[in-house]
């Protein structure tokens, strides 16, 4: 790989990076907000509400947490372990930018294995709000009244696009499989 694909390599990797090391901060969260919920109770004794934002996303999971401190540590419990799904469903997106950028590199984009890849990156990019919806629909049943639900249909969206762009590739693929077949 030489120049603008090289580089685009590095930064797509630095990107599944960061994914991963926010999921791996996240599910550490969780696991101390359980284990010392008093040392968080003083950390936002005044906060109203608490967020949970996950790299790259605009928005995250809101919650105006039960009770006069404003903090509750079953919901930051729950937010932490969907900011962390939702993460690694991040970087298994980066992780597949990052093959299609190598199998295009040597030839053509228009490769069964590029396909497949950016098939895989749809469906990713739209579980990604399906997991955020489904903590919010859980911290919504459990802590309600306390608790907002909220649906981004974005990525949703955005998954829809990048699924009809492999398609597209699913035909280019076609097309050159039937111009080898006439040379």
């Amino acid at each position: 790989m030489k120049g603008k694909a090289k580089a685009g390599y590095i930064a797509v990797r630095v990107f599944e990076a960061v994914h991963w090391v926010g999921a791996a901060l996240c599910l550490l969260m969780a696991v101390w907000v359980l284990l010392e919920p008093d040392w968080f109770l003083e950390m936002n004794k005044e906060a109203a509400s608490s967020q949970v934002v996950r790299y790259g996303f605009m928005g995250g999971l809101d919650v105006a947490a039960a009770g006069g401190t404003g903090f509750d540590a079953g919901v930051q419990t729950l937010l932490a372990v969907g900011g962390a799904a939702a993460l690694a469903l991040g970087a298994l997106v980066f992780r597949r930018l990052g093959q299609v950028i190598r199998l295009c590199h040597g030839g053509t984009p228009f490769q069964k294995a590029v396909v497949d890849k950016v098939r895989q990156m749809g469906w990713l990019v739209i579980a990604e709000p399906v997991a955020t919806a489904a903590v919010s629909l859980l911290a919504y049943i459990v802590y309600w009244p306390d608790y907002s639900f909220k649906i981004d249909v974005t990525g949703v969206v955005m998954g829809v696009v990048i699924l009809a762009l492999s398609r597209i590739f699913a035909y280019g693929v076609k097309l050159e499989d039937d111009v080898e077949g006439l040379l």
